[in-house]
Parts: C-alpha cells; structure tokens; sequence
C-alpha cells in the first residue's frame, strides 16, 4: 500500500482519474499509522527473538571410567543451553569421521542415532564397551536451567584412536518459532586431554 501512494502521488492528476489508478486503498494518515505500527511489531517481534534465543555448545572432558568400559579413562560429551529460556529438539543427526578419512561433514549425509552405531561397530568398537551415544530425538527439551549439561556421548580411548572426529547436528526451535543448528565436533581436544591426564595418573 506504501509504494501504491508512492506511485499514485507522483502520477499526472489526468492519469490518477483514470482506472485503476483512481482506486484509493487507504488515506495516507491511516497509511502512516499503519506502518508504523506494523514497523513498531517487528522491531519488538526482533528484540524479543533475541532474548530468548538459545546459545548451543557443548562441552568434552576426562573423566573416569564407567563400567565395562574397554579404557580406564574416557571422554565425556554433554550438550549446553547458554540462553535464559527453554528450546525443543527437531532432529539431532551424526556423523562418525574415521581415522585419516578426507571427508568433513559437507560431503556426506548425516545419519540417524542407529545408523551411527552401526558405522562405529564397522570400525571394530563395541557398544557399551568402546563407546555410548544418548539416543537423542526430535521433542526433546533443551533446558537453559540445565547447569550440568544434557549428556549425549561417551567415548573411551580406543574409540578415540580410531575416529578423527564425531560430529553431532543439533536443530531446535526457540520460542518465537525460530530454528536454530548447531554442529558439535565431540572429539576436539580429546587425545590431548587423555594424554594428560595419563600423564598425571602415571606421575
């Protein structure tokens, strides 16, 4: 309606009697108030987009070893909202990156929960014994509240030696209705805190 006043005011007055040109939407007034009301709920709309978008990060450290696990220490994977309100999971997605392979994450689909598991297992590593992986969903809350972080993976040292990365995509939808991504790469920093903290068991 904007850009129709637009045109309309810069037209011959012979040409605004003539259709449709004559066809009036709304007075300019109302116009002006109009837009800067719809202008007014988007700015707002933006701010509060804002406040309540959440922060996704993740966090990997040493700790001891669980039972049944094939290494004395392993490596402890947990999902974090930095933000100050709730989202819900769409989809969480995998890709296991095997030792010296060429392939990132953009040349290859991601998989499912199973479809993981199945492709650490081609790899030689046991479930339970070598690795575990939280069988996370779509509807799954990620809460801001959360301080000690939503576990979602756990790896021990051959699993380690045998992946160059574990790459975890996390898609959520904040409470405006915004989505948000997110790709976790799980395994940066693990060999180098192993081997220190081996270190400092063996000192």
């Amino acid at each position: 309606m904007t850009i129709w006043e637009m045109v309309m005011s810069n037209l011959p007055p012979a040409v605004r009697n003539e259709w449709p040109w004559r066809l009036a939407l709304l007075e300019q007034e109302a116009l002006g108030s109009l837009l800067a009301v719809a202008l007014g709920f988007v700015f707002a709309r933006a701010q509060y987009a804002r406040t309540v978008r959440p922060v996704i990060g993740w966090s990997g450290q040493v700790s001891k070893s669980r039972p049944g696990m094939s290494s004395k220490l392993v490596w402890v994977v947990e999902i974090r909202s930095g933000g100050t309100h709730n989202a819900v999971a769409e989809s969480v997605e995998y890709y296991v990156q095997p030792r010296d392979s060429e392939l990132t994450p953009n040349d290859v689909p991601w998989h499912g929960y199973q479809a993981a598991v199945d492709e650490l297992e081609s790899l030689g590593l046991q479930i339970g014994r070598d690795f575990d992986i939280n069988p996370l969903g779509s509807g799954f809350p990620l809460s801001a509240a959360n301080d000690k972080g939503l576990y979602a993976a756990c790896l021990s040292i051959p699993a380690i030696s045998a992946l160059d990365n574990l790459y975890i995509r996390i898609r959520v939808t904040d409470g405006v209705g915004d989505t948000h991504e997110r790709v976790l790469h799980c395994l940066r920093g693990a060999e180098v805190e192993i081997r220190s903290a081996l270190a400092t068991d063996e000192s």
